[in-house]
């Protein structure tokens, strides 16, 4: 069904919402061709646009590469950014990296993608004469594409805080050696496949240059289905109509997690989901959990969903059973490869699913939209799609052997930077479940905070903890004050000027073991004035007042400094409400209140903060 015209009466944001909207329901190449071409009619500037929802994105290119802005613009726009996008001259990449005047570095981007084709790399004689190269003429081509591409990149990042996308080169599928390819000395396909591994062992250390897997890609989609050869000769399009989707979706998975797009909890039902079979009909010995095909498919899908916990993704349930019968199933069966401490959160009652997901929503402290939820009913599917849009619904297959692929094709989990914090979050969340379990025990909030034996240790960040202080930074929304996001080379940056900032990093444990970083503050010095430009906390550990003897750490450097003045800011987001009061309840004086941000001075002769007695503080 091709793309409506957006109704000509409705105001802008509703258009581009009903645009949005059909390409939602039909993503087809040309229901994004008909949105890109009517977003491009609407008056945009009508909308008033937050700074961290705008997205600026340049491609450079050895090809023909406008298709891909199209499908990167409604992409972008379907998951809430407001892009712009340049797209450099034909095949003049190398010259706009090189002017320091070019439209590249004008348009400032936030994200460069570099698609370079091999071919615009290698003399036109490569391929015909390749089989005569001696092994040492190609190890020469290889250093010389390398060089190439180092030198460039090396300037983008020399020029710009962008995030570079660089794509590995596409491996032969056609060898004029056929089957001999791999029995030459260095064969064709084996030249590329090391011209990758050289290029992955270059940028593996990186945190600016990502390389895009342009050859996995391939493989995947069918490289006989990549290039349309008569678009290819005409007008130099590398990348087929039925390929461009593809690439656009891996390179959307860095945007997203550039701007924190992320989910982060898996909710799962258990019966005909965890396991086949349900469990008040057919009995714990009849249920299908390994054993024979059926249940090897159900057992595979709770191995791929324990990959996703061990590297940081939060495990929940939402079922409608009788508890008993579910919990023996996750604490006995034989063939159970996720366990009870593997959940967050366990909601299995017979509620109606939509309101568990609020309360473990609430419980866990994560926003909806963090959330995919994973049920096989499809009623229960579309009650959830219908009443929070902002959980990501799977659509489950309805046979069992092609769950693994459904959960596999989403990109909404990916991180650029992965501390240890974050891949051992749902053993915290776990440990979360407890202290809650604790705190109803206790009579006083007091009582239960003293008796979680809490210390904390703040440090100066160093070159081990700056990976999960820029997770903090650009993930952490609820206890975060002033909301400026930073890229990992810029806090490195930053870090560097001691004379001129000072970067602390918390860490929190208690009786349930180690929280590990969970706070981050940013101060920017001055003679006789600290000024906070970043204080923020893990959500997992507010109203435990750790944020308190945070505070009162940098109020005790700031006096040994013989700073006179400590300035905190709040700068309100949709999100971050929590946070507001929290100068004014540690005794800063309210000092300026203007457009969107209020400041607050703590004058430091007259006053401190001090540590809750019920937290020790450990050297750091």
């Amino acid at each position: 069904m091709a793309l409506k015209n957006a109704q000509s009466g409705a105001s802008t944001e509703s258009q581009l919402k009903n645009i949005l909207d059909m390409v939602r329901k039909e993503p087809t190449h040309l229901n994004y061709w008909n949105a890109y071409r009517q977003i491009e009619r609407l008056d945009l500037s009508e909308l008033t646009i937050p700074t961290g929802e705008k997205i600026k994105i340049a491609l450079l290119s050895s090809f023909t590469i406008e298709p891909l802005a199209m499908y990167l613009d409604v992409g972008s726009r379907l998951v809430g950014l407001y892009p712009e996008i340049y797209v450099g001259p034909f095949n003049q990449y190398s010259q706009e990296i090189l002017n320091d005047s070019s439209g590249l570095y004008r348009f400032d981007p936030d994200v460069i993608v570099l698609a370079v084709h091999a071919e615009s790399l290698l003399d036109e004689d490569f391929l015909p004469m390749f089989h005569t190269f001696s092994k040492r003429k190609k190890r020469r081509c290889q250093t010389e594409i390398i060089d190439r591409i180092r030198v460039l990149l090396s300037m983008l990042v020399t020029k710009t805080k962008s995030l570079i996308l660089m794509n590995n080169f596409l491996v032969p599928h056609f060898s004029p050696l056929g089957i001999l390819d791999s029995k030459a000395e260095t064969g064709l396909r084996e030249f590329f496949q090391e011209l990758n591994r050289m290029l992955t062992n270059l940028y593996k250390e990186s945190r600016q240059i990502y390389l895009v897997d342009l050859e996995n890609l391939a493989s995947i989609h069918g490289k006989s289905r990549l290039i349309n050869y008569e678009m290819y000769y005409r007008g130099a399009f590398l990348f087929s109509e039925s390929f461009l989707p593809a690439v656009a979706e891996e390179i959307m998975s860095y945007i997203k997690a550039l701007k924190n797009i992320m989910r982060k909890c898996i909710v799962l039902d258990l019966d005909n989901v965890l396991w086949g079979g349900i469990i008040g009909e057919d009995g714990f010995e009849r249920i299908k959990l390994g054993g024979d095909p059926t249940g090897k498919a159900y057992r595979d899908f709770q191995r791929l969903l324990l990959s996703y916990y061990n590297r940081g993704i939060i495990l929940a349930i939402n079922s409608r059973n009788n508890y008993d019968e579910a919990i023996r199933v996750i604490r006995e069966h034989p063939n159970m490869v996720l366990c009870e401490r593997n959940f967050a959160s366990m909601k299995i009652n017979w509620r109606d699913k939509v309101e568990n997901m609020i309360e473990l929503s609430n419980e866990l402290d994560i926003g909806l939209e963090s959330t995919v939820f994973v049920d096989d009913s499809p009623q229960e599917r579309e009650r959830m799609r219908q009443a929070l849009p902002q959980v990501l619904v799977v659509d489950l297959p309805v046979s069992p052997f092609r769950y693994c692929q459904a959960l596999q094709a989403i990109s909404d989990f990916n991180v650029l930077v992965m501390s240890e914090e974050d891949k051992r979050r749902g053993e915290m969340y776990y440990a979360r479940r407890k202290r809650v379990e604790l705190m109803q025990s206790k009579s006083s909030l007091e009582e239960f905070l003293k008796s979680l034996d809490m210390s904390i240790e703040v440090k100066y960040a160093d070159k081990f903890s700056i990976p999960r202080i820029t997770s903090l930074l650009n993930r952490t929304n609820q206890f975060n004050l002033t909301t400026r996001r930073y890229s990992q080379t810029e806090v490195e940056d930053m870090n560097a000027r001691h004379d001129r900032f000072q970067i602390y990093d918390l860490r929190v444990t208690d009786r349930f073991g180690d929280e590990g970083i969970v706070g981050v503050a940013i101060v920017r010095k001055e003679e006789k004035t600290w000024n906070i430009d970043s204080f923020l906390m893990s959500c997992r550990v507010i109203g435990r007042k750790i944020e308190t003897a945070f505070l009162a750490k940098i109020v005790k450097d700031a006096k040994m400094s013989g700073v006179s003045h400590l300035i905190g800011e709040y700068i309100p987001t949709s999100k971050n409400e929590p946070a507001q009061s929290f100068y004014e309840d540690h005794g800063f004086e309210r000092i300026q209140e203007a457009e969107n941000v209020t400041r607050w001075r703590l004058d430091l002769k007259a006053a401190t903060v001090n540590v809750p007695d019920w937290v020790r503080i450990k050297n750091g």
